[in-house]
């Protein structure tokens, strides 16, 4: 069987836009630092003139008299305003890891295909809210940056960009090109030239070779939006033993793999696992909360299960 046909290896265009009919269910966490002036469906901290009523209280020195209800002041003699709450924009900007690192799975899916499914769902998502939808897919040495905007045409230019990545991934002649640099902190870097301002980020990546100038970065992101972190990760990546004698392929190459490397592998399982401990922790004391998936193939349900439990953004 080609790779390219296996949807637990490659996604691809068509598979990603049939994400639509998954994309309910849940919500992505409501805006904290909204600062945008365009009207929307998410309520703004403050009150002011706008769509949805919440209360008549006694005219204050100050108030803007158009908000004076003067059939309620004729009826109570005394001043009364109408007071409503402004509905704002909401702009999601998704940044999605298509990395080499990500072209791994141990289980079912791998981890690339998971990333790129979950980010077609809540692109689907923020358009079905009538939200603004962006995006930012990255390699190691590409990126693809999609300004928010709010169509179907527009999904299906990110979800275009989203497969031509992913499909990259199953190319010989890309696993093999030697690339410097990290295609986190380059992401990273075009986000925050990018000066984006009330805007919820959501950031889908396995987070390998994050440094702590790349938390930096999400930390000076965090300052003018909201950020929310979805980690993909492969059980072995944690973990790495064998059971059994299994052949590992990189798609070119075969290894046979026994238990004979599993004390040989207790250090470097100690390492990696301090690793990810280290990483997340880093993201959890710069204020971003991180959902965790797997490649056992339920991502989707996992994904929307996990959002559909009132979970927020610090």
């Amino acid at each position: 069987m080609n790779v390219s046909d296996d949807v637990r290896v490659v996604s691809s265009f068509e598979s990603l836009m049939a994400t639509k009919l998954k994309s309910t269910g849940f919500s992505l966490p409501p805006i904290a630092k909204s600062r945008s002036r365009q009207a929307g469906n998410h309520l703004s901290r403050y009150r002011g003139r706008g769509l949805n009523f919440e209360e008549f209280r006694h005219y204050l020195m100050g108030d803007d008299i158009r908000s004076i209800d003067w059939n309620v002041t004729q009826r109570m003699l005394e001043p009364h305003v109408r007071v409503q709450s402004e509905e704002k924009d909401l702009p999601v900007v998704l940044l999605v890891d298509q990395r080499s690192s990500m072209f791994f799975s141990s289980v079912d899916t791998m981890k690339s295909v998971a990333a790129a499914q979950v980010a077609a769902c809540c692109a689907w998502k923020v358009l079905k809210d009538s939200d603004r939808i962006g995006a930012l897919i990255f390699s190691n040495d590409q990126q693809y940056w999609h300004k928010p905007q709010r169509h179907s045409a527009h999904v299906a230019r990110i979800l275009q960009s989203l497969a031509v990545a992913n499909q990259d991934l199953s190319r010989t002649e890309q696993k093999s090109k030697e690339v410097a640099g990290s295609g986190l902190s380059d992401a990273l870097s075009k986000l925050t030239q990018q000066k984006l301002k009330g805007c919820l980020i959501v950031m889908i990546s396995d987070f390998n070779d994050a440094t702590e100038q790349d938390v930096q970065r999400i930390k000076w992101l965090k300052k003018h939006n909201d950020l929310m972190g979805i980690a993909v990760n492969d059980p072995m990546e944690l973990e790495l033993q064998f059971s059994q004698p299994i052949h590992i392929s990189d798609g070119d190459w075969q290894l046979l793999a026994d238990t004979s490397l599993n004390e040989k592998l207790h250090r470097y399982n100690q390492v990696t696992q301090q690793g990810y401990q280290d990483i997340h922790q880093l993201l959890s004391a710069g204020g971003v909360d991180v959902v965790r998936l797997d490649t056992s193939g339920n991502h989707i349900a996992d994904f929307i299960q996990k959002m559909s439990g009132g979970y927020r953004v610090r």
